[in-house]
C-alpha cells in the first residue's frame, strides 16, 4: 500500500502545517482556515448574486429590500422556528417517493452482480482477497452514489413540475425544513441499502475465500533439523482453489503451511499409525487489518551523507527514492534509516515485529527468481552510547508482498566492536524510547526503492470487521455529500441540469489535482479548448498549436481564465479522493483514525454549508412561476 499524500494527521490537516503554510498557496492553509475564507467569500458573493438576479427583474431598490429581508428573516424567524417534527415528516415523504421511484432496483443490480461475480473475477490472482474486496467496495460505491445522485437531483424539480409541491408549501412549513427533510429522507433510504450491501458483501467475501486442503499422510517425508535435532515432517497439500501449499509439522504435531495467495493455514497431525491424519485449518491472514507504527525516514547517499530523497532510477512515479547497493565495507554507504519512537520492553516483550515492503530496481538481470540481498542493522540513536549498533541481519528482498521479521531481544554485536557475547535490544540499543533500523542493499549494481511507509512496526492487528465497516462509512459519507449537493442544485435548477452540476462538482473533487496540474501548465496539451482543437485536428501535444497566432492567443487566454475558475472550484469543493479507503481494506491495512476524523469533519461542514445555500435558493425561488 502506498501513502503518496503522507500519513494523515488530523490537526495538521485541520490547521495546516506551520512550517509549510504560505499565504498565497491555499493548499497549505489547512481545512479550518480555508473553510473560514470560503465562508467569508460566500457571505459576500451569494447576496451579491441574489441582488444582481433580482435587480434585473424588479430593480435595484426592490432587490436590496428582498436580499436584506431574506437574510434577516432567516436569522430572526426561520432559525428559531425550525421544527424537527415537520422536517421528519418531509423526510418520510421523501422515503415514500424514493420507494415509488423503484430505488430498490439498485439493490437488485448489486445482488445480481454478486451472483455472477465468479464469471469475471480473477480468482486465480496471487491475492484473491484483494480482488474480492476491491470488487465489492467499488461496486457498492458506484451504485450507492448513482442512486443518491438520481434521487436528490430530480426530487424538487419533479415536484415543481408535477405541482405536488403545492400541497407542502401551502402548509406552515419552512424552506429549511423542506431542504433538510429531503436530504434526510434520501439518506435514510441510502443508509438502509448500504447496510444491507455491506452485510451481503462481507459474507460474499468470506464465503468466496473459504476453502479446504487435504493431505495424504503417506506422501509426507521426515527429516532431522540439524540446528535443533528435532524431527520435522514435510509435505504438500492438495490443489484446491487454484493453489497448493507446502507445510512443516514439528514433534508436537503442529505446524503451518507456507504463504500462498496471501494466506497460510495451521496444520496438525492427529492419530498414529494407519489412523494418522493431517487437519488443515481455515486460511489465515487473508482478511486482516494491520495497525502499523511508522517512524521517520532518513536516506544516506553513496557517500554516507543525508539527502532529502533517494536516487531517481527513471521511473515516472517518484513516490519512492532508491538507494544504491554495494558489498559491506565497499565504496557505497547508501542506506535508509528509520527512527521509531515509543519503544519499550512492555510494548514489545518478544522483540520488534518489523515488516517491509521494499521495491527492487535491477541494472542487470541475474537470477530473476531470486531476491536481492540486503542487510539490516539495529542502531542506537545516541551517538555517545557505548554500543552504537548491532551486527548485520541478512535478508533477501521480497517484492509485492509484506516481508515480516522479528528483531530478537538478543542480538549479535557489531563486528570488531570488542563487545563480548550478545547485546540486549532494550538495554544497549534503545535510547529514550527511540531505536533506529538501517537497511542497505548488499548486491552491487542493484537498488532498493524506499518510502517512509515501506518499513514499519506491526505489534498487533486491528479488527478486520471494524475496518470493513469503516470502509463502508467512507462510502456513506460520500453519499451524504452527493445527496447534499444534489438537493442544493435542485432548488434552483431543473432535474437534468442539477444532475450534471452534481456530477461536475464530484468530478472536480475526484480530479482536483489533475485540474490544478493543467492550470499550472504541468500537463501537456493545454486547457480544454486547446485540447479539443488538438483532438479535432490531430495535433501532437508536444508541439506548438498550429493555428493563427492571434487565434492561438485568444485560445490561450480563454483556457487560462477557464482553468483559473476550475482551479478555484477545486479548493472550494470537497476532495473526494480523501474518501477512497478501499485500498486500505483490500491491502490489509487498518484505516487511520485521523483519516476517519478528517472524512467526518469534511462531510459535516460541507453538508451544513450546502443545506444553508439550498435553503436560500429555495426561499428566493418563485415556486408559483
Amino acid at each position: 500500500m502506498t501513502l503518496e499524500n503522507g500519513i494523515p494527521n488530523f490537526w495538521i490537516w485541520l490547521l495546516g502545517d506551520p512550517v509549510e503554510q504560505r499565504f498565497f498557496l491555499p493548499e497549505t492553509w489547512g481545512f479550518l482556515w480555508g473553510g473560514m475564507a470560503i465562508v467569508l467569500l460566500a457571505l459576500f458573493v451569494i447576496p451579491l448574486i441574489a441582488f444582481i438576479l433580482t435587480a434585473g427583474k424588479y430593480g435595484p431598490s426592490e432587490a436590496f429590500y428582498f436580499v436584506t429581508r431574506s437574510v434577516v428573516t432567516a436569522v430572526s424567524v426561520d432559525l428559531p422556528g425550525f421544527s424537527l417534527r415537520r422536517t421528519l415528516a418531509i423526510a418520510r415523504l421523501a422515503i415514500q417517493e424514493a420507494i415509488r421511484n423503484r430505488v430498490l432496483i439498485g439493490f437488485g443490480v448489486f445482488v445480481v452482480l454478486l451472483l455472477f461475480a465468479g464469471l469475471f473475477l480473477d480468482v486465480k490472482n496471487d491475492n484473491p482477497a484483494r480482488v474480492y474486496l476491491s470488487f465489492v467496495l467499488g461496486t457498492t460505491n458506484y451504485l450507492v452514489l448513482l442512486m443518491a445522485l438520481v434521487l436528490s437531483a430530480f426530487s424538487i424539480p419533479t415536484d415543481i413540475k408535477n405541482r405536488t409541491i403545492y400541497t407542502v408549501v401551502t402548509k406552515p412549513i419552512r424552506a429549511s425544513e423542506i431542504v433538510l427533510g429531503r436530504s434526510l429522507g434520501f439518506l435514510a433510504v441510502g443508509t438502509l441499502m448500504l447496510v444491507a450491501m455491506g452485510l451481503i458483501s462481507y459474507f460474499f467475501v468470506v464465503r468466496g475465500l473459504r476453502h479446504d486442503h487435504q493431505v495424504v499422510v503417506a506422501e509426507m517425508t521426515e527429516e532431522i533439523d540439524p540446528s535443533t535435532g528435532q524431527k520435522i515432517r514435510r509435505g504438500t497439500t492438495s490443489y484446491d482453489s487454484y493453489h497448493r501449499h507446502t507445510f512443516e509439522i514439528y514433534e508436537d504435531g503442529k505446524g503451518r503451511t507456507n504463504l500462498v495467495h496471501g494466506h497460510w493455514h495451521e496444520v496438525e497431525l492427529v492419530g498414529t499409525g494407519p489412523e494418522a491424519r493431517v487437519i488443515v485449518g481455515p486460511p489465515k491472514d487473508d482478511l486482516i487489518a494491520r495497525a502499523p507504527i511508522f517512524g521517520q525516514l532518513q536516506i544516506l547517499n553513496s557517500a554516507g551523507e543525508p539527502v532529502p530523497k533517494g536516487i531517481n532510477v527513471g521511473s515516472e512515479w517518484d513516490y519512492r527514492g532508491y538507494i544504491e547497493g554495494g558489498p559491506p565495507g565497499g565504496s557505497s554507504k547508501a542506506a535508509a534509516i528509520w527512527t521509531f519512537d515509543g519503544i519499550t520492553r512492555e510494548k514489545f516483550p518478544d522483540g520488534l515485529p518489523l515488516e517491509m515492503n521494499l521495491r527492487v530496481f535491477r541494472t542487470f538481470k541475474g537470477d530473476i527468481e531470486q531476491g536481492v540481498l540486503g542487510e539490516m542493522v539495529i542502531r542506537n540513536p545516541n551517538p555517545a552510547a557505548p554500543v552504537r549498533q548491532s551486527g548485520p541481519i541478512l535478508f533477501t528482498s521480497k517484492e509485492y508482498v509484506s516481508d515480516r521479521h522479528l528483531i530478537p531481544l538478543q542480538l549479535n554485536p557489531e563486528t570488531g566492536s570488542g563487545a563480548g557475547g550478545k547485546i540486549d535490544l532494550f538495554e544497549d540499543l534503545v535510547h529514550d524510547g527511540q531505536v533506529q533500523v538501517e537497511i542497505r542493499c548488499v548486491d552491487s549494481g542493484q537498488y532498493f526503492g524506499v518510502a517512509l511507509p515501506d518499513v514499519y512496526l506491526r505489534p498487533a492487528d486491528g479488527s478486520f470487521v471494524w475496518n470493513f465497516a469503516k470502509a463502508y462509512l467512507s462510502i456513506w459519507l460520500q453519499m451524504v455529500l452527493v445527496t447534499g449537493f444534489g438537493v442544493m442544485f435542485s432548488t434552483f435548477l431543473s432535474g437534468p441540469v442539477a444532475m450534471m452540476a452534481t456530477i461536475s462538482a464530484a468530478a472536480l473533487g475526484f480530479f482536483g489535482e489533475f485540474v490544478r496540474g493543467i492550470a499550472r501548465g504541468a500537463v501537456e496539451g493545454g486547457g480544454p479548448i486547446e485540447s479539443t482543437i488538438r483532438m479535432i485536428t490531430q495535433q501532437n501535444v508536444m508541439t506548438e498549436l498550429e493555428v493563427n497566432s492571434v487565434f492561438s492567443r485568444i485560445v490561450h487566454f480563454a483556457d487560462l481564465g477557464l482553468m483559473n475558475v476550475l482551479q478555484a472550484a477545486t479548493f472550494v469543493l470537497p476532495d473526494y479522493t480523501q474518501f477512497d479507503t478501499s485500498r486500505f481494506v483490500a491491502d490489509g491495512y487498518n484505516i487511520f483514525p485521523d483519516l476517519v476524523a478528517q472524512q467526518v469533519t469534511m462531510t459535516a461542514v460541507y453538508f451544513l454549508a450546502v443545506t444553508i445555500v439550498g435553503y436560500f435558493c429555495l426561499k428566493s425561488r418563485e415556486i408559483a412561476a
